[in-house]
Formats: structure tokens, C-alpha cells, sequence
């Protein structure tokens, strides 16, 4: 019994491994630009371990013949077939999960809006959170928490208001987008990482002019 399982476990993991090994034959064909350019390396390396796997499952397959397991030996290979068509499927699903997982929660950012309220208020910033349009930006950014601001006075935003934000971070990484007093002009978007670096900005002359470097 614990035999037989394991060869549907190892026809399995050969459908899944066939598969990746079928899709960079494909890609050292054409370097991931098909039928151009050629990677005889990696085409080489790929097509060796593909038909190594094929001797493997002959000797897999004449061995369970020998056994007199043909039951067996029809699941192992519908096994392998069945995982080669499904890997996409479960990479994508994979994919998925990760991305699920990494999401912050709805509460943890409304925790999270409130200090940032709070800091605000503290340190006499001149902002306001607009926690309806932050709600609105956090459903489509879920794996950052978005803060979109509202600036209280009709000024430009300026070196010092900047530094003033990179203290809302709290050790995580955000997303804040401000926007000038009526809502209606976005002044800037950035997003700050855990080490208060800034990994992305926008206008880019707003960002250059405020001496905003972007790692």
C-alpha cells in the first residue's frame, strides 16, 4: 500500500516536473523571445533531463509491467498526465494564496489610518486623513496600507512636509497619496518601505524637486 503510493506521488511530481522542463525547452528555443534567439545551453540541459525522466518512467513503468500491476501502472500515468496539464492551475493557485496571505487586513488598516491620525495631530502636520478615499484605494492595493491625505492649507508641499510624513511609516511599508485641500489635484504619491526608503514616486519632477531619491 505504502508503495503504491508513493509511485502515485512520484508520477505526480514527474507530471509536474515534465511540465517545467517542457516549458524551458520552449523558452531556450526562443530565449523567451520564441524562435529568435537560441540558448543551446540551457536547451541542452533542459532536453537531457526531459528524456532522462522518460528512460526513468520506461524502467518505472516496465517494473510495475513485471509486478503484473497494470491497474497501478494506468493510475501512475493518468497521475502524470493529469499533474502535467494541471501545473498552470496550480501555480496560478499557488500565486493566489501568496498574494491572499500577504494582504493586510481591512481592520489592521483602519488601526492603522488612526495613528497615522494621531501623529498627525501630534506633530501639527498639515494634513488631514481622508479615510473614505483611503478605504476606496485599499481595496485595490491590499498588500500595502494606502493612506490618501488631504492637505489643510493651500500651499505646495514642501522638503520639511515631507519629512514629516516618512515618520508615519511605524516600521511598515505605506502607500501615501496627498492630494491638495479640495481633493481635486493630486500633489504627490509615494511609497515608503520599512526602512523608510522610498521605492516608488509620483510626478517624478514633484519628487525631484523635493530632493526624493528613489532606491
Amino acid at each position: 500500500m505504502k508503495m503504491s503510493i508513493f509511485f502515485i506521488a512520484l508520477s505526480a511530481a514527474i507530471g509536474v516536473g515534465m511540465w517545467f522542463l517542457v516549458i524551458g525547452i520552449i523558452f531556450s528555443i526562443g530565449g523567451g523571445d520564441l524562435f529568435k534567439v537560441t540558448h543551446y545551453d540551457s536547451l541542452f540541459f533542459n532536453i537531457t533531463i526531459f528524456l532522462l525522466c522518460i528512460v526513468i518512467y520506461l524502467f518505472f513503468a516496465r517494473h510495475l509491467l513485471e509486478k503484473k500491476m497494470q491497474l497501478l501502472l494506468l493510475i501512475c500515468v493518468a497521475t502524470t498526465i493529469l499533474f502535467f496539464f494541471l501545473t498552470p492551475w496550480l501555480i496560478e493557485s499557488k500565486s493566489s494564496l501568496n498574494q491572499k496571505l500577504s494582504n493586510i487586513s481591512f481592520s489592521n488598516h483602519e488601526k492603522f489610518m488612526e495613528k497615522v491620525d494621531v501623529l498627525i495631530e501630534q506633530e501639527h502636520l498639515p494634513y488631514r486623513v481622508n479615510i473614505d478615499k483611503s478605504r476606496e484605494r485599499f481595496k485595490e492595493i491590499r498588500n500595502v496600507n494606502v493612506v490618501v491625505l488631504n492637505k489643510t492649507t493651500n500651499e505646495e508641499i514642501k522638503k520639511n512636509d515631507v519629512d514629516g510624513l516618512l515618520g508615519l511609516t511605524y516600521g511598515e511599508d505605506v502607500r501615501l497619496k496627498v492630494f491638495n485641500k479640495s481633493n481635486e489635484r493630486l500633489l504627490i504619491d509615494f511609497v515608503i518601505d520599512i526602512d523608510k526608503s522610498i521605492s516608488f514616486c509620483d510626478p517624478y519632477k514633484v519628487c525631484g524637486d523635493l530632493g526624493l531619491e528613489i532606491k
